[in-house]
């Protein structure tokens, strides 16, 4: 049956393709959006803000060096797995070994901030525990070539367990009465978990992974290149996370338990300009291929998606904030709603800031993306430092806005180079193309 809408709807049968590749990206996300959010809901109203607000705090100290760890090599590998598939063993032997051993430096790094910055035991311990999944998440490599292949129900299938199993975990838990600790444990779980799932389906349906071969001078090009995506990709994740870090210094782990309710709420819809992204960009490449006319209608047509589906999404969260908080959290975190109201906005630009990030790999533009993403980077902190002390909660979450607004959008108003892109993206806020979208779509 979905095949058949698909087809009804998009009558090329290789953007179809895409498409259903994309169905099984977003069957996972939704299940794990709806598990996940009244599954974290119920872990939050066990834990309490404070409690809540410490283990998030733990996790955003944990992601700002765990990024290291993935060393940017994710569009990389897919490009490369996609131009050179023979060499499918050597890319994917590379990519896992340079993953396992920057993770290994990543759990140092963690050990050694613990120990000079003379965190509080418990939340040392939290740092270490999740530190660990970064071992684990090496192999996702895997999923690079599902996503090279349009082959996502594998990863999908990989996920959906790892999501069953963490779900009942997490409930157990809090009927037991678990303390804080278990519950960094379980992020350590749901990697593993996956990791495990990627595997199985690797060696069930592609081959197996001991031939994998590490190969030097490709292990030599691969950091060569991803430096500036890693640079960029830590500066993104500092800027999606300092407002927690400085929350838990100025304002405490209660705030920062609120604020984390708000930005759960938010990201909980990041997986649809990833999923859509991750699925759709081989069809953007392929189409270079054909002409660059129609290289540029469908990255157009991919921005023109991105800012229906995140207003669409911002305008009813906006207005029933207050309602989505108490229900899922309840009373306990009704603070959180005001921030809500603010933060969900920055999706607009967080959408649009992930379709322009797989642009700028392919244009081999990664020098800009890092220095707009530093820059962003810079802007968040200082307006949080500024505006936190100001207004509060409310604050970090201006200062959010504006850091993923420059990043997402603004910062391609500043170079010849990215100004076309600037343009494109403005385009797609036009309320007319907007109406015409679907009719777009079919012309593909």
């Amino acid at each position: 049956m979905y095949k058949a809408l698909i087809a009804k709807i998009i009558p090329n049968s290789g953007f179809q393709r895409y498409l259903y590749n994309t169905g099984w990206m977003f069957a996972e996300k939704i299940l794990r959006l709806i598990g996940g959010l009244f599954i974290g809901a119920y872990v939050a109203r066990y834990l309490g803000p404070s409690n809540y607000g410490l283990l998030n705090y733990a996790i955003s100290l944990t992601s700002i060096f765990s990024v290291l760890a993935t060393l940017g090599l994710d569009t990389l590998v897919v490009i490369a797995l996609i131009k050179d598939e023979g060499n499918r063993d050597k890319i994917l032997g590379t990519s896992l070994f340079l993953r396992l051993v920057a993770s290994a430096v990543v759990i140092l790094i963690l050990f050694v901030i613990v120990r000079v910055s003379h965190q509080e035991a418990s939340a040392g311990l939290l740092i270490y525990i999740i530190g660990c999944s970064a071992f684990f998440e090496s192999f996702g490599v895997i999923d690079y070539l599902f996503q090279s292949k349009v082959m996502a129900k594998y990863a999908v299938w990989s996920q959906m367990i790892a999501l069953v199993i963490i779900s009942v975990i997490r409930i157990i838990l809090v009927n037991v009465h678990a303390s804080l600790e278990w519950f960094a444990v379980t992020y350590v779980v749901d990697f593993a978990v996956l990791a495990i799932g990627l595997v199985s389906f690797y060696s069930g349906h592609i081959d197996s992974v001991l031939k994998w071969k590490f190969d030097f001078h490709m292990g030599k090009k691969f950091l060569t290149d991803c430096w500036p995506i890693v640079t960029a990709s830590l500066a993104v994740t500092i800027y999606l996370r300092v407002s927690q870090i400085m929350i838990k210094w100025m304002l405490g782990d209660e705030a920062n338990g609120m604020y984390s309710v708000a930005i759960r709420l938010c990201e909980m819809w990041n997986f649809i300009p990833v999923a859509m992204c991750a699925s759709l960009f081989p069809a953007i490449l392929n189409a270079k291929k054909v002409s660059e006319e129609l290289y540029l209608s469908r990255l157009q047509l991919l921005y023109d998606a991105m800012v229906i589906i995140s207003i669409g999404i911002a305008l009813p969260m906006t207005f029933l904030s207050g309602f989505i908080v108490r229900f899922l959290f309840g009373e306990a975190f009704g603070e959180a709603s005001n921030i809500l109201v603010l933060y969900i906005w920055s999706s607009v630009f967080v959408f649009l800031g992930v379709a322009n990030g797989k642009w700028i790999i392919s244009e081999n533009l990664q020098i800009f993306r890092m220095m707009s993403l530093i820059v962003s980077a810079f802007i968040n902190i200082v307006l949080n430092y500024i505006l936190i002390k100001a207004i509060g909660l409310n604050g970090a979450a201006i200062s959010s806005l504006v850091a993923f607004a420059f990043a997402g959008y603004f910062c391609f108003l500043f170079t010849k180079k990215t100004r076309k892109m600037f343009m494109s993206m403005t385009l797609s806020f036009n309320p007319i193309r907007m109406v015409s979208f679907f009719k777009k779509i079919q012309t593909l």
